[in-house]
Formats: C-alpha cells, sequence, structure tokens
C-alpha cells in the first residue's frame, strides 16, 4: 500500500511537471507569437519613422545647401559677364529721308546692336524720327556699396545700355525705346538665355533709377549719367555708336567695314 501511494504520489508530480512544463512552453509561444505579430512590426515602424526624420533632414539640409550654391553661382556668373562686358556697339543706318505731307524731314533708321566682330544681336528694329538730326540716348550705371556688399566682385562692373532714339524736331521725353525694360531678360549683349534671379534684380533697379530719378537714393544701382550724341543724318549712310565705359559715348560714320571705322567727336547735350 505505501508503495501504490508513492507510485501515485511520483505520478502525480510527473503529471504536474509535464502540466507545467506544457503551460510554459505555451506562455512563451504565446509571447513569442504576440512579440512577432504585434511589437516587433510597432518597433520596426518606429525605427522606420525615425529614419524617415533623419533621411528628411539631411535632403532639407541638402537642399538649402544647393540652394546656397545655386545662388552663389548666380552671382558669380552675372559677376563675371558684367566684368566681360566693358562696351556695347550698335550701327544706325538711315534707311532714307523725305518730308511728311506737312513738309518736315523725316527719315527711316535702322538700329542693329553688333558684337565685337561685327555681328548682329539680336534683330535688327527700325524707327521712323521727325527732324535732319538724331539722337542716340546712352546710360552708363555704376554700383553703389549695397551691391558691393553682397557681391564685392561687382565692384569694377558697369551696365550699359541703349536708352532710347529720338529726332531733333521731337522731344526726347518722347523718345522710342532702344533697349527693353523689361524685366524678362536683360537688353541685347547682356541676354545669354540664362535666367538669374540676381541678375534680374540688378537690371530691375537699373531701368527703376533710368526712368525715375526721384528713386536713385533709394536703390543700390544708380545711373552715373546719361548722354545723348547727335549728328546729321545723311541718306544711305551708316553710323557706329559705341558706349564704353573708360570713354563715355562715340558716335561715328561708318566708312567701309565697321571695325575699321575712325571715331569722330560730336556735340553732346543732355537731354
Amino acid at each position: 500500500m505505501s508503495n501504490f501511494m508513492s507510485n501515485l504520489k511520483t505520478l502525480n508530480s510527473v503529471v504536474r511537471t509535464g502540466l507545467l512544463l506544457g503551460f510554459l512552453g505555451l506562455f512563451g509561444y504565446g509571447s513569442w507569437f504576440g512579440y512577432e505579430r504585434y511589437v516587433k512590426p510597432g518597433l520596426q515602424a518606429e525605427a522606420a519613422i525615425a529614419e524617415a526624420a533623419r533621411l528628411e533632414k539631411e535632403l532639407a539640409a541638402s537642399l538649402e545647401k544647393q540652394q546656397q550654391l545655386t545662388v552663389e553661382n548666380d552671382r558669380m556668373q552675372t559677376s563675371l559677364k558684367l566684368l566681360k562686358t566693358d562696351r556695347r556697339i550698335a550701327n544706325v543706318e538711315i534707311m532714307e529721308k523725305s518730308q511728311d505731307e506737312d513738309g518736315s524731314p523725316v527719315m527711316e533708321v535702322r538700329f542693329t546692336e553688333v558684337d565685337e566682330n561685327g555681328d548682329a544681336v539680336g534683330a535688327s528694329r527700325d524707327y521712323t524720327l521727325k527732324g535732319d538730326q538724331f539722337f542716340i540716348d546712352c546710360w552708363i550705371a555704376t554700383f553703389e556699396d549695397k551691391y558691393i556688399e553682397e557681391a564685392d566682385e561687382l565692384r569694377n562692373a558697369s551696365l550699359f545700355a541703349f536708352k532710347s532714339i529720338y529726332g531733333d524736331a521731337e522731344r526726347p521725353r518722347d523718345a522710342q525705346r532702344l533697349d527693353s525694360d523689361s524685366n524678362d531678360r536683360p537688353p541685347g549683349i547682356y541676354d545669354d538665355h540664362r535666367k538669374r534671379d540676381f541678375e534680374q534684380k540688378i537690371w530691375r533697379d537699373f531701368w527703376a533709377v533710368c526712368n525715375n530719378r526721384a528713386r536713385q537714393k533709394e536703390l543700390g544701382i544708380r545711373a552715373a549719367y546719361g548722354q545723348a550724341n547727335h549728328l546729321v543724318a545723311e541718306a544711305g549712310q551708316r553710323y557706329q555708336v559705341v558706349i564704353r565705359s573708360s570713354g563715355g559715348v562715340s558716335l561715328t560714320p561708318i566708312e567701309g567695314d565697321p571695325a575699321d571705322a575712325e571715331e569722330a567727336e560730336f556735340e553732346d547735350d543732355e537731354p
């Protein structure tokens, strides 16, 4: 009897141990399953969110740096172009001289900007002027401290503009525009068909100064001076007008090759 009871206790102990091991196994499996099914995906999601935030921050920093480099490149390219441009040249051809219905003299002229080689820059433009003489009004602008502080390489640069053309029987304020004051692109030889915000701002300020002297003190670019050269026009004759950073404006009859034209002195007039 005592052996039976001893065996029964042993059996109970084994059963309890087996049940405990089974429970522990089931609990362990449940814990593993819950971790894999619920906890682990959540941790992975948090890690993915943190990684995405890190990448977004790095991307924002990279974009900011790229924008800074773009701005600096914009300034440098603009400065290099302005420093290289130390003059502007144009040919004025007197296509025809006649009289209007009132018997007053008029002339048909063709204006063509050219480069150093005499090749046309953009399309020629035709104008009808009243009088026997024609005036070419030009502007030269220099930079003030506002721009020098932002881009020191502009210190020695200037802007040159063919502002307007008119006859001696017309008022300067009624003159016809030569360079466009559009903000879309720089005028003439300055236009390389590349949009630069810094360059566009320069020209916006320049035209604001040229067209409104009261604003000269408000802006960082000022028109240093304007000069209107003039002479009596001869039918069929061509003339060359040159704006120079070192020598003002010259207006010269062209004989033969425009590149060989000799400079002549003519009267200057402030409109």
